[in-house]
């Protein structure tokens, strides 16, 4: 710990607080195509990613004893299985068995971590460090995602598919967690929201450069 109130304390409450938003923050869209009975453009893909970066990094802030790390992804996991399994209804079938094998995966290297976890791991830093690296690399999936609406948005001149709530969610999350991983020396948490910052503020970039044109919207947006 820093010893400083504002970065240990403040910050992650923000930014559990903020988490928690950008989670929900799909939830609306998600609700109407409920309503409609339709997906229309909404990708459901991202929802079960989330489910296993939220059940990661329940899992590291279990082990850390972190309270601003646990609560907001104990929140993720139900809202991103509610999001997962609404979606799945209403998506096609192709959509449906990329959505199956992204919460089969998930659902086989959990307890494969669990197991090395409670059985194989040597002490309580190796845990964390099987968790903290699960962790990273789902997350850096996680704020990848939105890599081909970029580069669609370069090709097309057009940024109608960034959303903009999300977009400015991401980049306060992303900043958020990075200042708190610097504060308390925690390389699992600042060096992924480091690189997912990088990308938000490329995305907020993108979307001034290149003005929303809702006309022509790209055949395929990622709503993450």
């Amino acid at each position: 710990m820093s010893g400083n109130v504002l970065l240990d304390t403040v910050t992650p409450a923000l930014g559990a607080v903020v988490s928690t938003a950008m989670y929900l923050s799909p939830l609306k869209a998600v609700l109407r195509a409920s309503r409609e009975k339709s997906l229309g453009e909404l990708n459901p893909l991202p929802f079960g990613v989330t489910i296993a970066n939220c059940i990661a990094w329940l899992s590291y802030g279990l082990l850390k004893h972190d309270p601003f790390v646990t609560a907001p992804n104990a929140a993720g996991v139900l809202i991103a299985v509610f999001m997962t399994l609404t979606a799945f209804g209403l998506a096609d079938e192709e959509a449906r068995h990329k959505m199956r094998f992204v919460c089969c995966l998930t659902a086989g290297v959990m307890p494969l971590l669990g197991v090395f976890t409670a059985f194989g791991a040597k002490d309580a830093e190796m845990q964390k460090g099987v968790w903290g690296l699960a962790g990273n690399v789902i997350c850096l999936i996680y704020y990848a995602a939105p890599l081909s609406t970029m580069w669609e948005v370069i090709r097309t001149r057009n940024s109608a598919s960034i959303l903009v709530p999300l977009t400015m969610m991401n980049t306060m999350n992303a900043a958020l967690w990075t200042t708190y991983g610097v504060a308390v020396l925690d390389v699992y948490i600042w060096l992924p929201n480091g690189i997912g910052l990088a990308l938000s503020v490329l995305q907020v970039a993108l979307r001034l450069v290149f003005p929303a044109r809702t006309g022509m919207m790209p055949s395929h947006q990622h709503h993450a």
